[in-house]
């Protein structure tokens, strides 16, 4: 079935209700206090930040707290562009514009400043592997990086990112741009929709995780995972590499994919950067520690904290 605008959102409503298959026991322990309450989510843990605007001192700390990450920005040279539509975009959806969208928007600064980006087709199709919010989702078409978006989240973070992509676009976009699909044949309708754009914004084709595997119908030009497949049983980050590789076998596919070195899960599972499935033919453009990525701040002394074990990016073309 296709469910496209508001009837998205109720479809995922009842879904939410479901078990989730491919859940880890990191997200069965973040998700245990989700509620939907009609007007809102209760129990929004575990992807992002979604406290409302700094307002006084408070945006005063922050942004002195920020400062060292918006450095890096300053060397990309579409940071300042990416940076004011994140601005905007936190404030449609009565959100701080906090560190994990600024971490997104040096992200998406540093791909677009990546030579290998000029590759892209002019009408690109990304796909946002576990988004956030829908802030990599918003960023990318507000910028014009990318005119159609793959997102696929599980089923309760996925309503989330749809509900805030609703407040960031507007009734009317929403309506026209966003659809849920939930088989081939509903997919294969999505993608038939035109590259039209509606205020600016073309399209979202939003895929639950247990039906991931729909990423091999897809016109697929670069895919996105950012720390989320660390939060993944091994098992799952190896049927979403196929799936990408079943896409690249047919076109050129990039993958961008930041992730924890190494991750342990509540139930003792371990993930490993790599340990992914990567392939010796696969060609490495970048692969560091994120700049961006390694601390986070807090009110608390020392301010600046080191995550517990580094985290890796690494953007490559898949063979």
């Amino acid at each position: 079935m296709l469910y496209s605008g508001d009837k998205a959102i109720d479809y995922l409503a009842i879904e939410i209700s479901k078990k989730d298959s491919g859940e880890s026991s990191h997200w069965q322990r973040y998700h245990s206090d989700f509620r939907f309450k009609g007007d809102g989510f209760e129990g929004l843990k575990g992807f992002g930040g979604n406290v409302t605007p700094y307002r006084g001192l408070r945006k005063l700390l922050h942004s002195l707290f920020e400062s060292r990450f918006r450095k890096k920005g300053k060397q990309l040279p579409q940071f300042n562009r990416i940076d004011k539509l994140a601005n905007e975009m936190t404030s449609k959806q009565n959100r701080a514009y906090g560190l994990d969208v600024l971490r997104q928007s040096l992200t998406l600064a540093y791909l677009m400043d990546d030579s290998s980006m000029n590759k892209l087709p002019k009408n690109t199709t990304a796909c946002v592997i576990g988004d956030g919010f829908a802030s990599m989702t918003a960023l990318m078409l507000a910028s014009g990086f990318a005119n159609r978006v793959i997102l696929v989240n599980l089923t309760k973070t996925l309503m989330v990112d749809l509900w805030y992509l609703k407040l960031w676009m507007g009734e009317e976009s929403f309506g026209l741009s966003v659809d849920v699909v939930t088989n081939i044949d509903s997919l294969a309708r999505a993608l038939e929709k035109p590259f039209k754009k509606t205020n600016g914004i073309c399209s979202v084709i939003a895929i639950q995780a247990e039906n991931h595997a729909l990423i091999r119908e897809c016109p697929v030009d670069i895919a996105v995972n950012i720390v989320s497949m660390q939060e993944m049983d091994p098992p799952i980050i190896a049927e979403y590499f196929e799936d990408l590789r079943i896409v690249a076998s047919n076109r050129k596919l990039f993958f961008y994919c930041c992730n924890r070195e190494r991750k342990e899960l509540p139930d003792g599972t371990i993930t490993r950067f790599a340990d992914y499935p990567w392939a010796d033919n696969d060609q490495i453009i970048v692969d560091e520690l994120c700049p961006w990525h390694q601390q986070y701040y807090s009110k608390h002394p020392p301010f600046y904290h080191s995550y517990d074990g580094p985290i890796r990016h690494r953007l490559v073309k898949l063979d």
